[in-house]
């Protein structure tokens, strides 16, 4: 009679665990590669002329690309954060680009895309560069990663870059597995690693996350650059964005060859815009020059500043038969936008603390969808200004004066013409002041 019972709850549970990945198999894979210090003229598909990206163009035109996607805040930690938990930076304290050791770090009670999606069975995985603390409750094992493989900083924490006594090092979850990497293999390492991590999803049939996030084309590229069979007409910043197109190509292949590929979302995007104002001891090794760093197109300023071009980077998404084909979205959408999309793509719980992004699955993949984008905030350490719409509002301090900017970025996306003192837009002006107190970080 027990044994009978027995085979009876064995037969519910392996039917329950069938069930289970039945279900687990139809959820979407997702994709997020996250670039550094790419400027949003820096891709073929964004009007570079000499650099070649035949994969990330190839998904823009099965996809969408957005020409108005700005980060939330223009610099690596807080633009980090906010993307990995849907929150502005002010929320999380991560509001400047952290150091080894330093306080500053992720919080244990931040909730992650990774920590969202793996009660829905997702393995998870972040492959590339961290930069959101380095001790604690801040590595990525802590943040809902399965796995991490990568390194906690820039590859430019070392001499003559950066003083300091840490050595760069490639972690397999928290213990080191390659001291001082060779910038030339950085992206190929990634890569493989990304590569192992999805064949063995699919072997387990399950849903997978992969934030994969490439070091390149962050300062210095040169001796990246040097990799063997790199030749772009785009000189070294060409090779190095080259070589993490034909990557990201070798990866999608593989997901092809599983059959992964057409359930899978895959979302490409930068941290923040090119280091144009990037300071002399970056310059120091004989190596690097200036024309090195990326472009932003028409875009004024520069990473760490507030102007567009530290903030609007390139955005691309594609997932079969869930985006537009050859989609160009020209309305506003942020970094922190990407959380609540993927949970509305996977229908999965939001996290419960409070988020300030938006899902916007309804932009990428309804034709002539309008509904306006909420306000979005401009956070430089400190908030900085508030676009919506087409009208932007920039506060800061210049030389010790407070400045105060408007511009509307349909008619002048450079940033020109300050409008602030112009009686015509007034109504404009008092808008944004007033929506600038609302701030909800």
């Amino acid at each position: 009679m027990l044994k009978k019972i027995y085979k009876g709850v064995s037969a519910l549970l392996l039917f329950a665990a069938l069930q289970s990945s039945v279900f687990a198999q139809k959820k979407p894979n997702v994709i997020v590669v996250l670039t550094d210090d790419m400027g949003y003229s820096d891709l073929s598909c964004y009007g570079n002329p000499l650099i070649n990206t035949p994969f990330i163009d190839g998904m823009a035109r099965k996809g969408v690309l957005a020409t108005n996607f700005v980060t939330t805040s223009p610099t690596c930690s807080p633009s980090r954060a906010s993307l990995i938990t849907g929150r502005y930076c002010t929320r999380t304290d991560l509001v400047w680009p952290v150091g080894p050791g330093e306080k500053p770090c992720l919080k244990d009670a931040e909730i992650t895309i990774a920590e969202m999606l793996k009660p829905a069975g997702y393995r998870t995985a972040c492959i590339g560069k961290w930069h959101m603390g380095d001790y604690g409750t801040a590595l990525p094992n802590k943040q809902g990663f399965d796995l991490f493989y990568g390194m906690l900083y820039s590859h430019d924490y070392r001499a003559p870059y950066v003083q300091t006594d840490t050595v760069i090092k490639i972690f397999r979850n928290t213990r080191p597995e390659i001291y001082k990497p060779e910038d030339t293999t950085l992206t190929d390492l990634y890569t493989k690693e990304s590569i192992k991590f999805v064949n063995a999803s699919a072997k387990e049939k399950k849903p997978f996350f992969l934030y994969l996030t490439y070091n390149m084309p962050h300062l210095p590229v040169g001796l990246a650059a040097k990799k063997n069979g790199l030749h772009s007409a785009g000189g070294a910043l060409g090779n190095v964005i080259e070589d993490m197109d034909g990557a990201m190509a070798k990866l999608w292949k593989i997901l092809e060859k599983n059959g992964q590929a057409d359930n899978t979302i895959f979302i490409f995007t930068s941290d923040n815009g090119p280091w144009l104002n990037a300071p002399k001891r970056m310059f120091e090794d004989g190596i690097t020059q200036p024309y090195h760093i990326g472009t932003a197109g028409i875009f004024k300023g520069s990473k760490g500043i507030s102007y567009e071009a530290g903030h609007r980077v390139p955005f691309i998404v594609y997932y079969k038969g869930h985006t537009l084909n050859n989609g160009v979205i020209r309305t506003p959408l942020s970094n922190i936008d990407i959380l609540p999309t993927i949970a509305d793509w996977v229908q999965v719980k939001l996290p419960a603390n409070t988020l300030d992004g938006e899902s916007i699955k309804n932009v990428l993949s309804i034709k002539g969808y309008n509904k306006p984008h909420q306000p979005i905030y401009y956070v430089n350490r400190v908030l900085e200004g508030v676009k919506d719409g087409d009208w932007k509002l920039r506060v800061t301090v210049s030389e010790g004066k407070k400045l105060n900017e408007l511009y509307n970025l349909s008619e002048d996306p450079a940033e020109r013409v300050n409008l602030y003192d112009n009686p015509v837009y007034q109504a404009q002006q008092k808008h944004l002041i007033k929506l600038l107190a609302q701030y909800p970080g």
